[in-house]
């Protein structure tokens, strides 16, 4: 247990410190009181009496102290761990250029390639991973880790405005890929799905090149139908509208580029695959389980479960009946 707001603890002391010491100058002002006749004072003494006096004092303080807890912030820990495990190092790369938005798959080419990922990690279990995507440029999304659920939630999050600029910069999402896993000391595998030709930066087969002189197999996923999809988009109303080329024809989204997918996957000892194959991906799972796992180390980091809620009710519900109990005991002084 630790608390995440400890700073806040000197000077919530300190307004404790001054709440005691109202309490007890107030006792100190009553007991001065002078009373001409005692007689009626004594005739209402009772136990019932005193516990009423007193309880409403108890339970504020009670309650303060439990909000202050709350104010404290107290969280549940889970210490840093490391530990050596076997399995391997694996780079998801995601093309997400306009194409993606294609509906030859279902829902469209970016949701189910999200689907193939997500489904892909579900089926990890000492392998590390980490997720690298791709349009007109490429950045990584999610370095390698083990924590599978981190992994899972960026690929969630994933949509067409991720990469600003448009275009499909597969040897730079291949590079970007390469280089997150270069330090790696275990097994190398990069998944590389698209469902373009390469138009921007660096040339994919130079970039498959360098992948596979530094050890690290690319596994390639075409995304899309043979012959490409009708360009329809969404106009201002929401409505699905069929786009045309200049001359009037009926405008197509692109296929993937198999025969360079092809060729990177031969270039690193991977292999190609089309999406649309539910075979073709648990062959994916098969090939790299086949591959032989190594030494990594994985190191967990602290994580925090907030615990101040209970705290927080607690307290609120002991000052409503402090006031309560106030509230019935001048009830009865009145009548």
């Amino acid at each position: 247990m630790r608390f995440a707001n400890e700073k806040l603890l000197p000077f919530l002391l300190i307004a404790v410190f001054i709440y005691v010491v109202f309490i007890l100058l107030r006792d100190l002002k009553y007991k001065k009181l002078a009373f001409s006749n005692v007689n009626s004072l004594n005739k209402t003494k009772s136990k019932t009496g005193n516990l009423l006096v007193f309880l409403p004092d108890v339970l504020k303080t009670a309650g303060i102290i439990l909000l202050i807890i709350a104010t404290l912030r107290p969280q549940d820990v889970k210490k840093e761990t490391q530990e050596n495990i076997k399995g391997i190092d694996i780079i998801l790369a995601l093309d997400l250029s306009g194409s993606m938005q294609a509906q030859d798959l279902k829902p469209n080419r970016i949701e189910a390639a999200k689907k193939v990922a997500e489904d892909f990690v579900n089926g990890l279990t000492t392998d590390r991973v980490g997720l690298v995507v791709f349009a007109g440029y490429s950045f990584t999304q999610c370095p390698l880790t083990a924590d599978y659920e981190i992994v899972k939630n960026f690929i969630s999050q994933l949509d067409l405005r991720t990469v600003p600029i448009d275009g499909t910069a597969m040897g730079d999402g291949i590079m970007t890929a390469v280089n997150r896993l270069v330090d790696s000391k275990g097994s190398k595998v990069i998944i590389l799905a698209t469902d373009g030709v390469n138009n921007r930066g660096m040339n994919p087969i130079e970039a498959a090149k360098v992948a596979g002189y530094k050890g690290i197999k690319i596994y390639t996923i075409g995304m899309g139908q043979k012959g490409g999809a009708p360009m329809i988009l969404t106009d201002q109303f929401g409505r699905q509208v069929q786009q045309y080329d200049q001359f009037g024809r009926p405008a197509r989204w692109e296929e993937p580029d198999e025969k360079t997918l092809k060729a990177i996957a031969d270039l690193t000892g991977g292999q190609y695959f089309r999406a649309t194959n539910e075979a073709a991906l648990k062959q994916i799972y098969d090939d790299i389980g086949s591959m032989e796992k190594q030494d990594i180390t994985v190191k967990t980091y602290n994580k925090y479960t907030d615990k101040f809620e209970l705290f927080l009710w607690m307290g609120f519900l002991l000052l409503a009946a402090a006031l309560l109990i106030e509230i019935f005991k001048y009830t009865r002084v009145i009548a």
